[in-house]
């Protein structure tokens, strides 16, 4: 099993994209600010996870002379920022929260003009049920913030944190389990997710608050002024929910902040400075609530994940 670790570090951007290119053994790509550029991944069996922080840029994919069979589909989730996906001649521009399937035996060019942060899951085309006349060309963007995609996302980022301290079989296993929910959420009936009445507004203050989780006074009233709902409704409608909106927004943070202490291109931040840029005011509450959360403090887990044993990559596995 092959693990990737990355990070760009040369000022030049020529530099930059070049040991990108090396890398990633992708041939066509433009970094075009002064972001630094960084990749994680690993291959579970058939599946292959990869997370991917860049600043603006363009990166284009001819067809893989790689591809098994009847070649692979790539599953893109947008996790921060906005970028375009051109393939064939159509073209889609995904969202924070939204995802798409990309047919890898076609050429494909990703772009975007700001930073992001994205994840995807590659795995043989014949894996995906029914999938004839939908993976043909970039797929029109779902929402992965709730539902069975919020299921996928987070298990398939749990799966990528921990596969190093997993067995062969074990991670084998593990990758045959996220293939089953790749099916389960790319096949959710749609109209379970669309957006009317209490859900509609409930998907509209989740969204709200993914998209404002920096700004350390997000609490239920802001919420409430900025959306032009009273506080009362907003209780109302989150009665349901398993937690309460201040702890939907204490537990997103500390995601956010988990995802950063695994990303490469962060590992010169210090704790602080990750907590403060997400919304915490408090380092050492930050500390505690992590640890409380997934079982150790911010430093230990991520000198854990940065563990890697082997730092190589096969040819176009995560492009």
């Amino acid at each position: 099993m092959q693990f990737l670790s990355f990070a760009t570090k040369a000022a030049d951007r020529r530099e930059r994209t070049r040991q990108w290119q090396a890398a990633t053994r992708t041939t066509h790509v433009a970094l075009e600010d002064d972001s630094e550029a960084s990749i994680r991944g690993c291959d579970l069996g058939h599946l292959r996870l990869c997370a991917v922080t860049l600043g603006r840029h363009r990166v284009e994919y001819p067809r893989g002379a790689e591809q098994p069979g009847d070649g692979l589909i790539k599953f893109l989730l947008q996790e921060e920022g906005i970028c375009s996906v051109e393939q064939d001649t159509g073209c889609v521009t995904l969202q924070t929260g939204q995802w798409c399937a990309i047919d890898k035996a076609r050429p494909f060019a990703i772009q975007s003009s700001g930073p992001i942060r994205q994840f995807a899951l590659v795995l043989p085309r014949h894996r995906i049920v029914a999938l004839d006349g939908q993976g043909n060309r970039a797929q029109r963007p779902m929402n992965f913030l709730r539902g069975a995609g919020q299921v996928l996302h987070a298990s398939a980022m749990s799966a990528l944190a921990t596969a190093t301290s997993l067995g062969r079989a074990d991670r084998i296993r593990l990758g045959e389990a996220l293939i089953g929910l790749v099916n389960v959420a790319w096949h959710a009936d749609p109209t379970l997710e669309k957006p009317t009445g209490k859900k509609g507004r409930r998907t509209a203050i989740f969204n709200y608050i993914e998209e404002n989780l920096v700004d350390p006074d997000l609490n239920v009233a802001k919420i409430a002024a900025d959306l032009g709902l009273a506080k009362r409704t907003l209780y109302k409608l989150f009665a349901e929910e398993p937690i309460t909106i201040s702890r939907l927004i204490w537990d997103r943070r500390l995601e956010h902040c988990r995802r950063a202490l695994l990303d490469p291109q962060l590992e010169k931040a210090s704790i602080t400075e990750i907590a403060l840029d997400r919304g915490f005011k408090d380092s050492q509450h930050f500390s505690r609530a992590f640890k409380q959360r997934f079982g150790l403090c911010p430093r230990d887990y991520r000198a854990a994940q940065f563990s890697l044993a082997d730092n190589t990559a096969e040819p176009g596995l995560y492009s």
